[in-house]
C-alpha cells in the first residue's frame, strides 16, 4: 500500500444497535472542500467499491480501528454510494475494541471517520471564489476506519471551529471517563485527547496585563478559560 491518503469526516451515524453490534453510517461526504482544499466527487467510488467491496468477487476494503490493519473492526456488509456519500453498513467483531467501538459511538467520543485511499483521476480547478481545489473523480480505496481527534499520527487534532465546540467536547471526554466500561487503551486514548486539549486551553490563556482604571478587568477570553478549567475539575 503507496501513498495512502487521509481523509476525516464528521461521523456521521444512522443507526448503531450496541446488542447486535450492527452500525449504519457513512465514512465519506461528497462536494465538501476540505483543508487541503481536495473535493471528493459523486461516482469516486464505483469502481473500487465494484471491484474490491463486500459484494465483488475479492472483497479486500476494510473497516478499521485507527486505521490500524492489525484491529479490523468487523464485517462490512454494505458499501455504497448515495447523494451523501459513501455510505456503509457493517456487523462488529467480537473483540474489545470492536466492543469499545460500539461504546464510543454511544457515548459521542468518536467523532469522525476516515478513509484511506489512493488518488486514481482527479483535475484541479477553481471555484466560483477563485478558491482552487483538487476534485477527485476515483480513488482505490484500502478501508474506512473509527478514529477520535488526536489518537492516531493520521488523524491530529485540528482544534474546534468555536468555543462552544471544545467546551462540548471537554464535556463528552470528562463524562465517558467518569461514567464509561471500556479497556486500559481505549480510556488511555480518551485521556490523550483530553490532555491534548487541556494543553489547548492553557495555550489560549492571555498575557495578564494590569488594566487601566477604565478598562474591565477580566474579557471573555478570560471568563472562557476559568469555565474550561472547571469543566476539567474530575
Amino acid at each position: 500500500m503507496k501513498n495512502i491518503s487521509f481523509k476525516n469526516y464528521d461521523a456521521t451515524i444512522k443507526d448503531l444497535d450496541v446488542a447486535t453490534g450492527i452500525v449504519t453510517g457513512y465514512f465519506s461526504q461528497f462536494n465538501s472542500i476540505d483543508l487541503d482544499g481536495d473535493v471528493i466527487m459523486p461516482g469516486a467510488f464505483t469502481k473500487t467499491i465494484a471491484e474490491r467491496g463486500p459484494d465483488s468477487s475479492k472483497p479486500e476494503i476494510a473497516y478499521l480501528w485507527q486505521h490500524e490493519t492489525t484491529k479490523p473492526l468487523g464485517k462490512l456488509m454494505v458499501l455504497r454510494e448515495d447523494n451523501f456519500g459513501l455510505y456503509f453498513e457493517a456487523k462488529m467483531t467480537d473483540t474489545t475494541w470492536g466492543a469499545d467501538a460500539l461504546k464510543l459511538y454511544r457515548d459521542g467520543v468518536i467523532t469522525q471517520h476516515s478513509i484511506g485511499y489512493q488518488v486514481i483521476k482527479s483535475i484541479e480547478t477553481q471555484t466560483d471564489m477563485e478558491v482552487e481545489v483538487e476534485q477527485i473523480y476515483e480513488v482505490k480505496l484500502w478501508e474506512g476506519s473509527a478514529v477520535t481527534f488526536g489518537a492516531n499520527p493520521n488523524t491530529p487534532f485540528t482544534g474546534f471551529k468555536s468555543v462552544e465546540e471544545r467546551e462540548d467536547r471537554i464535556k463528552t471526554l470528562v463524562k465517558a471517563i467518569k461514567n464509561g466500561s471500556y479497556t486500559d487503551e481505549t480510556f488511555g486514548l480518551i485521556e490523550f485527547e483530553l490532555l491534548k486539549l487541556i494543553s489547548l486551553v492553557k495555550s489560549d490563556e492571555p498575557t495578564v496585563v494590569t488594566p487601566k482604571e477604565d478598562e474591565p478587568k477580566e474579557d471573555n477570553k478570560i471568563q472562557e478559560i476559568k469555565q474550561f478549567r472547571n469543566l476539567l475539575n474530575l
